[in-house]
């Protein structure tokens, strides 16, 4: 009998593994919504910072476009004492998994509203269980030295910063060469050596974040350092290492650079360097006052704040008209720009003809937040914004589970948008809670508007979602409608479009696809457009299915010796890295389409 269970147990796990596939498991504090859905994930946290610890938990749905299917997600917190494990939250959540979801998530959070008062300094763990088995765990890490904020950093100073090329083993070089210049053929990997010196005596793990960025402000790589500073090594120097590049030279383009270093979440330094023709020995300059990194770091992603209005207003315009697609969109932009641009000519009250205030309405992945933040550049171009900028929230940006405290949540955020734009994705899901005495979308909804009166003019607010969705939201309050007179319908991409996207995505990986590769693609995006439905991803499903070719390409050169590959190999994608995405007939012959994985992969 127990052995019938025990088999029983074994064989639905067996079941389950083919159901899924590990992928992430993220901390993070700040509830704010970076590009492409992503948040501030870190491992090293002060403790009068952290009200809510955060986590962020996904996995591949391997049954993606077959067929739904549910399955049992917990999600515990423990604190660490050596071997001992301290339970301090737990999550059980029976998800239903739409065969839609290619990857799917799910957050969880634990703490309270007061910083300081929950998580104390120690070591932590979330751990992630499907079906009872342990999947992922991430370590985390709380310290008491003091918030670190810009200009004040209580745990180090910032010795030095210099740049040095080498391998993926450049650390063990003996004779380092310090350069600010480097070969485009010849280097490898950009690595760096930050020092700084400890100015306290508790000891502490030190988690330093190294993004790079190309001229035009795109990210290049990141680089996560994490070390152990021990106690009672006050001013003394360490030194922590980060990377970015390929054992194979010539990833790096002929272009200027910057580096930001980033501390608990807070920009505490930036440099510059160059890659051109040949390598030029010397110290990079490292700002590290507050007021030169800040405005270094605007300058390097695309010196909007030197451009004049007129400057601003042409680069951002000239940047909606490079997306692919959405002719629609870009006409309503240029009859806005012209629109504006007479009520100014003419001395009209620009405010009183003219909404800041949009609703964008289209399936996911069809580049609404992308508009958004270029919408945003081009009203302070045009001079009917201060700052330009964009906030990006949801529901959980702006809705709290406690009397109260929706009304600062909300308030926060709209503050933080002055000047700019308040983009609220998902905006239906304020109302979808109406008549729950726990739900506390409606009291932010009544906020909003009550802002987008009180303060006309000072900021924007655009909320997006899904049409159906979005035209109950505006009808379910007799505010939304009087407020909001401005729609952009964001449609599907086309298969011309969506292979254009990947193309530009490969691009970016320094990858491109052979002829019998680009052939499969476009078939097999001209069948997902023709099967789309409302969970239809669009560019983000392109994305997805780029970063998997992508993957399985490195992994068949990493099968094989190194000496065998060719930088010819290294940029290509074939029929081999792509044949996963089948095109396959069911009964209704209109087909079905998903990864194939097993014995292929």
């Amino acid at each position: 009998m127990f052995f019938k269970k025990d088999n029983e147990e074994k064989s639905k796990a067996q079941q389950m593994l083919v159901k899924h596939k590990y992928r992430d498991l993220k901390v993070y504090s700040s509830d704010e919504w970076m590009s492409d859905g992503t948040k501030k994930y870190r491992r090293v946290y002060d403790s009068l910072e952290v009200t809510y610890m955060r986590v962020e938990f996904s996995f591949i749905n391997k049954l993606f476009d077959e067929e739904e299917w549910e399955t049992n997600v917990c999600i515990k917190c423990f604190s660490l004492n050596g071997s001992q494990k301290n339970e301090l939250c737990k999550f059980e959540n029976k998800l239903k998994v739409l065969k839609d979801e290619n990857i799917v998530y799910v957050r969880e959070s634990w703490g309270n509203d007061k910083p300081g008062s929950y998580w104390l300094r120690g070591d932590y763990v979330w751990e992630a269980y499907i079906e009872n088995e342990k999947v992922g765990e991430a370590k985390f890490y709380v310290e008491n030295v003091g918030q670190v904020k810009q200009g004040e950093n209580p745990y180090f100073d910032i010795d030095s910063f210099k740049l040095f090329e080498g391998d993926d083993k450049g650390l063990n070089q003996t004779n380092k060469k310090y350069l600010n210049k480097f070969s485009k053929k010849d280097t490898r990997f950009v690595w760096g050596e930050f020092n700084f010196k400890n100015k306290t005596t508790k000891d502490y793990f030190c988690e330093i974040i190294f993004n790079f960025y190309d001229d035009a402000g795109q990210p290049k790589g990141r680089s996560a350092v994490l070390k152990y500073i021990a106690a009672n090594t006050e001013n003394q120097i360490y030194t922590v290492n980060p990377s970015w590049g390929s054992n194979v030279a010539g990833t790096w383009a002929d272009n200027k650079y910057s580096c930001e270093v980033i501390f608990m979440d807070t920009l505490i330094a930036a440099t510059t360097f160059e890659v051109g023709t040949t390598y030029q020995e010397g110290a990079v300059s490292v700002l590290t006052d507050n007021d030169k990194v800040i405005k270094q770091k605007i300058q390097l992603s695309a010196e909007n704040e030197n451009l004049k209005p007129e400057e601003l207003l042409e680069k951002s315009l000239a940047e909606l008209n490079s997306l692919t697609g959405m002719t629609g969109i870009k006409k309503n932009v240029d009859e806005l720009v012209k629109l504006v641009r007479f009520y100014q000519e003419t001395g009209k009250d620009v405010l009183n003809k003219f909404s800041l205030h949009s609703v964008f309405m289209g399936n996911p992945g069809t580049g609404k937040t992308t508009v958004a933040r270029i919408l945003a550049s081009i009203y302070k171009g045009l001079g009917i914004l201060e700052k330009g900028h964009l906030v990006e929230v949801d529901r959980e940006g702006l809705v709290a589970g406690y009397v109260g405290q929706t009304a600062i949540k909300t308030n926060e955020k709209i503050e933080e948008a002055l000047g700019g734009i308040l983009f609220i994705d998902e905006a239906y899901s304020l109302s979808q809670g109406k008549g729950s005495q726990y739900d506390f979308g409606g009291e932010a909804i009544e906020i909003i508007l009550k802002r987008m009166e009180d303060m006309r003019g000072q900021f924007g607010v655009i909320v997006a979602g899904y049409p159906e969705n979005m035209h109950q939201f505006i009808s379910s309050n007799p505010g939304l409608k009087s407020r909001f007179d401005s729609y952009f319908n964001f449609e599907d991409y086309s298969p011309d479009e969506m292979f254009a996207i990947a193309i530009s995505i490969f691009k970016k990986e320094e990858t491109m696809p052979d002829q019998a590769s680009q052939s499969h693609l476009k078939e097999y995006f001209n069948f997902l457009y023709s099967n789309r439905d409302s969970f239809f991803g669009n560019a983000r499903t392109v994305r997805q299915v780029v970063i998997e070719a992508v993957k399985n390409q490195n992994l068949r050169l990493a099968s094989m010796k190194k000496e065998d590959r060719t930088a010819e190999m290294l940029e290509t994608i074939i029929f081999d890295d792509v044949k996963e995405f089948e095109i396959k007939a069911i009964e209704n012959q209109r087909g079905r389409v998903g990864f194939k994985f097993g014995e292929n992969k």
